[in-house]
C-alpha cells in the first residue's frame, strides 16, 4: 500500500476534497487525522472512512489562527510520534466576477489573505515535526488562477500564484530536512458539488450572470479544456496518494497539473 503506517494530516478535512483525500490515504494504510472548523462534518467524514476499515481521527483547527494550529500540530505530533504527510485543502470563500472599477480593497484582499495565511500557518506548525530519516511530504491543493489571465479575478489570481512560489520556496528550505513539499493544480472539480462543496456558492453569480445552472456552466467550463471534461475527486485525490508516496520520492518544489489541459505549464 502507497501509505501503509503513515500518519496523515489533512488539513480542510471535511471539504470535498479534503474527505475524498482522506479516503483515499486510509485505503492505501494511513492513519488520517482529518482537521477543519466544523466538527459535524468532520465526524460524518471519520465515520465513513472508518466504516470502511480505514484508520480515521479529527481535530478542530482555524488554519487561520497560528497559536491555535501550532498547538493542535504539537499535541498530535506527541501521540503519534510524528507526521509523514499533510494536506493542505483549506479553501475561503472570496469573490469571483468584480473588475477593479467595482472590486473594494477589502474584496480584493479576501481573495489572497485567508489563503495565505493558511499556508502559512500549516507550513510553520507541521515542519518541526517531519523530515529525518521518517522523510515527510506536504501537498497543497491549489486552483488554476496563477496561470491565467481573466478578468474578474484579481485576489483569486495573485493568491494562486502565490501559493504556488510559496511552495516552491518552501522545498528550498526544507529539502535539506528530507521534507518534499508540491502543489496540486486542480481545475473545477466534475463531482464537487455533489459531495457538498462550497463552489456551489462561489460559482453561482458567474453562472447566474450567464443564465445558466452551477452545472451547466461547469459543463461549459469542461468544454474550455483540451480533454473536454473535469478532473474527478477521485482523481485529484489518488493522484494525492501517489505523491505522497515514494514512488514519488524525487518530486519537490514541482506543481502537479490537474487542469485537464486548460493550463500547459
Amino acid at each position: 500500500m502507497l501509505a501503509e503506517n503513515k500518519t496523515a494530516m489533512i488539513f480542510g478535512g471535511s471539504g470535498a476534497i479534503g474527505s475524498a483525500v482522506g479516503h483515499a490515504l486510509a485505503r492505501e494504510g494511513a492513519h488520517v487525522h482529518l482537521g477543519a472548523r466544523t466538527e459535524e462534518r468532520l465526524r460524518r467524514a471519520a465515520l465513513v472512512i472508518r466504516a470502511e476499515g480505514g484508520k480515521a481521527d479529527t481535530f478542530k483547527v482555524d488554519a487561520l489562527d497560528e497559536q491555535a494550529t501550532l498547538n493542535q500540530t504539537a499535541r498530535l505530533a506527541e501521540r503519534t510520534g510524528g507526521i509523514d504527510i499533510v494536506v493542505n485543502a483549506t479553501s475561503f470563500m472570496h469573490d469571483q466576477g468584480k473588475e477593479i472599477g467595482e472590486l473594494s480593497m477589502a474584496e480584493f484582499m479576501q481573495g489572497m489573505v485567508p489563503f495565505m495565511t493558511s499556508l502559512f500557518n500549516i507550513s510553520k506548525a507541521v515542519a518541526p515535526h517531519m523530515g529525518g530519516e521518517r522523510g515527510g511530504t506536504i501537498i497543497n491543493v491549489v486552483a488554476p488562477g496563477g496561470r491565467m489571465a481573466a478578468p474578474g479575478h484579481l485576489g483569486h489570481i495573485v493568491a494562486c500564484a502565490g501559493i504556488e512560489a510559496f511552495t516552491k520556496a518552501l522545498a528550498s528550505e526544507l529539502g535539506p530536512r528530507n521534507i518534499r513539499v508540491l502543489c496540486l493544480r486542480s481545475h473545477a472539480i466534475a463531482d464537487a458539488l455533489e459531495a457538498g462543496s462550497y463552489t456551489g456558492e462561489l460559482f453561482a453569480p458567474k453562472a447566474q450572470a450567464m443564465g445558466l445552472s452551477v452545472q451547466d456552466w461547469l459543463g461549459g467550463a469542461a468544454q474550455g479544456t483540451m480533454l473536454k471534461r473535469l478532473p474527478t475527486l477521485s482523481q485529484v485525490a489518488e493522484t494525492i496518494a501517489f505523491l505522497a508516496s515514494e514512488h514519488a520520492g524525487a518530486m519537490t518544489a514541482s506543481v502537479v497539473n490537474m487542469t485537464a489541459g486548460l493550463t500547459t505549464e
